[in-house]
């Protein structure tokens, strides 16, 4: 698994940002869920982001249903799905991105069984889901999560 701090070519820039940021890649393989879901679990545990909370555990199945649809639907056009997660006072942003320019619907009624549960939990934290083409083809798809109490103790009072 590759880690970067650097800005990837699949964020709009309308990805909220916040003090907290990481960026990963891993391949299009089965494995690759447990690794997701793992390295998004450090961070946010190294982020003291609402630890043991439901939060927490909504997030990372979003991971896993979203990197599980980048191994299943891409595999043969992507051979990586890199994952963006950041964190400000009041919101989280999960992005994964691939190489497949086919966009998934996003409404509860039109997508599938996974994305459906990724729909609903970000509803359940007042969020949404959106896609978005990146630049060099492929898309990303950003679930944000809104949190009115401060996700974490290290920035309770931060004002983005």
């Amino acid at each position: 698994m590759r880690w970067s701090s650097r800005a990837t070519t699949a964020e709009p820039q309308a990805l909220p940002l916040g003090p907290y940021r990481r960026v990963f890649s891993v391949p299009t393989e089965p494995a690759s869920v447990h690794q997701a879901r793992v390295s998004t679990q450090a961070a946010l545990a190294e982020w003291e982001v609402a630890p043991g909370s439901a939060l927490v555990d909504a997030v990372l199945l979003v991971v896993s249903e979203l990197v599980t649809n980048a191994v299943r639907h891409t595999h043969d056009r992507s051979p990586s799905a890199q994952v963006v997660i950041t964190v400000g006072a009041d919101h989280l942003v999960v992005g994964v991105a691939d190489r497949d320019p086919h966009m998934p619907p996003t409404t509860r009624t039109d997508a599938g069984e996974g994305l459906r549960t990724v729909v609903d939990l970000a509803k359940l934290y007042g969020g949404g889901v959106t896609v978005a083409p990146v630049k060099h083809g492929g898309k990303i798809i950003f679930v944000h999560f809104r949190c009115p109490q401060a996700l974490t103790s290290h920035n309770a009072s931060l004002q983005l």
